[in-house]
């Protein structure tokens, strides 16, 4: 029963790490945004997101049906104006073009259109209000459109492994797919309402999987991955939307849609050479490894680098300039973006890495594997910590850190409050971590708000029910850009031309060239055991640095004097 126990752990464990390797790069640049520009530029609109070595992006233009659209945006990814000036696509002889964005007229959510006002008045993440759409829009454009319908498809998760895993797992174990597809269908029954979907409304279509999702996550079983896939297009799928909870949307998943031409947008840990080389069917609502890992170097040059390492527990660290330690599992996509911060920090400003440690996703090993990372850095000096590491394994490298009285900075990943309990929280005392660590309380939250508008009189299911408004806010949004000529291009062009958004719940969100995402920044957090989390009420929060402030990922020169530490712990 204990081995089986051990094996169940192990593969949830390899499920997770993807997505927190994704967090981490995303971490450090809400954790380190340089002041001033560094020696190697990150502007979208000149290359952020791209690998190390890679070309530089630009503004292109993309044959669709009918015509050429072009990605516009503001430098840097700022995304389309909110004012709605983005370029009207195109449509073919037959279809009724759409009226402009941002033009006279009463949306279908009742909304007096007009410049720069968004489709629905409920969140600053709706697209460009377009007035009600009459005419024809074309009928099947593509596979999965019809005049009525686009399909979306939802893979469910296949593993009684995993189940088990989560049962032990306590409090920061997700709930059902069951239970997230309830939250889903209602922010899309609602989204169907209020969006310009030109005649159409989305459909949700979930399905058993053939393939085990965790033994795709250790490149096994790709086969199941490839028959998932092409169910998915059998079942008409226009896109599939399996990013959830249970994280059954692989990377080999979303590389066999691609293959089979159905648009994927549950892609995390990955970086932008990816991206491209799988476009135009794959997009996250995640900034990629690339983007965030490249920023993430040149703002630790210019925010920690030559700094004292004032968050530390121990006393001597706190009056040594920081040395950096990096730990991430040993597998090939985790090592690739862990090796785009190396690269970069030493790139821009020559700050090495004193120790840098891989470790295998086996709970069998997690307590010996831990307490070898932190002898390793302990004997390397190591002041400061950044850990892209699952959530399992954060719990027994605090303690033995704790164990064997090392006390250095944690610039961790989170998996939200209930993950953050279990570690030594005498080391997690010292810990800082970025997205999505933060929540309002959920009375106050948009995404609790929505939900009430769709479901007066019910409640979200899955805790974890933040995570569908924001696939669908993303989902919606790409539809109605996209206008009444739905094709895989079209869908592109509609990432694209995103507007840039206010700040809400999700930070702020636009589009621009080659914006495969649309994150454009993020807030830092961190932890304190004795305050009741907003999240949940329960005993241990991270909270807000710098009065919650989020940070700006391309805009450097807006955060102060260069060389100023961070305010966190009331420091």
């Amino acid at each position: 029963m204990e081995a089986a126990v051990r094996r169940y752990m192990a593969k949830v464990a390899r499920r997770y790490s993807p997505l927190l390797i994704g967090a981490l790069v995303l971490l450090l640049v809400v954790i380190f945004v340089p002041s001033v520009t560094p020696k190697q530029t990150t502007n979208v609109s000149t290359g952020l997101g791209q690998d190390l070595g890679g070309t530089t992006g630009g503004t292109t233009d993309t044959t669709v049906a009918g015509g050429t659209a072009g990605a516009t945006g503001t430098g840097g990814g700022g995304g389309t104006s909110a004012s709605g000036g983005q370029r009207a696509l195109a449509v073919p002889k037959g279809v009724t073009a759409p009226a402009a964005a941002g033009s006279a007229g009463v949306t279908r959510s009742g909304v007096q259109c007009g410049p720069g006002v968004r489709q629905v008045p409920w969140t600053v993440y709706a697209p460009i209000c377009i007035p009600a759409y009459n005419g024809n829009n074309g009928g099947g454009t593509a596979r999965g459109v019809t005049g009525d319908t686009i399909t979306i498809t939802f893979r469910r998760t296949n593993s009684t492994e995993e189940k088990a895993a989560f049962s032990i797992a306590g409090s920061a174990a997700p709930g059902s797919d069951d239970q997230y597809l309830a939250d889903l269908r209602a922010y899309v029954d609602l989204f169907n309402r209020t969006y310009e979907l030109y005649g159409r409304r989305v459909v949700i279509k979930d399905y058993q999987p053939q393939g085990d999702n965790l033994e795709e996550d250790q490149g096994r079983q790709l086969a199941g991955a490839q028959a998932d896939a092409a169910k998915a297009r059998d079942l008409g799928a226009f896109a599939d939307a399996s990013q959830s909870p249970s994280l059954a949307a692989t990377i080999p998943y979303e590389e066999a849609l691609a293959q089979v031409g159905v648009i994927g947008i549950g892609a995390i840990g990955v970086t932008q050479s990816w991206f491209q080389a799988h476009a135009p069917y794959e997009y996250s609502f995640i900034a990629n490894a690339s983007k965030a890992g490249i920023a993430a170097g040149n703002a630790l040059c210019t925010r920690a680098y030559g700094l004292p390492a004032i968050f530390a527990g121990d006393a001597i660290y706190k009056n040594q300039n920081r040395k950096f330690g990096l730990v991430a599992p040993d597998g090939p996509e985790y090592q690739k973006a862990a090796d785009i911060i190396q690269q970069t920090l030493q790139k821009s400003c020559g700050a090495p890495i004193a120790k840098r440690v891989s470790y295998a996703i086996d709970v069998s090993q997690f307590a010996q594997e831990g307490a070898s990372i932190a002898a390793q850095m302990k004997a390397a000096g190591v002041t400061t910590v950044i850990c892209g590491c699952d959530p399992l394994i954060e719990i027994t490298l605090s303690q033995a850190a704790d164990g064997q009285a090392y006390h250095p900075e944690w610039f961790v990943t989170s998996f939200y409050d209930p993950q953050a309990r279990e570690t030594s929280q005498n080391e997690w005392n010292h810990a800082i971590t970025g997205p999505p660590a933060v929540f309002p309380p959920k009375a106050q939250r948009e995404s609790y708000k929505v939900f009430k508008m769709a479901r007066p009189t019910s409640e979200p299911q899955e805790k974890y029910f933040d995570l569908a408004y924001e696939n669908a806010l993303y989902l919606f949004s790409a539809l109605q850009n996209a206008g009444p000529n739905l094709n895989p291009q079209t869908f592109q062009q509609g990432v694209f031309n995103m507007a840039r958004t206010g700040l809400g719940q999700y930070g702020t969100w636009g589009g621009g060239p080659q914006a495969f995402d649309p994150a454009l920044d993020g807030t830092l957090a961190y932890w304190d055991p004795n305050r009741p989390a907003d999240f949940d009420g329960v005993k241990g929060m991270w909270v807000p640095c710098e009065g919650g402030r989020y940070f700006p990922f391309d805009d450097p020169a807006s955060y102060g004097p260069a060389h100023t530490q961070v305010h966190c712990f009331g420091q």
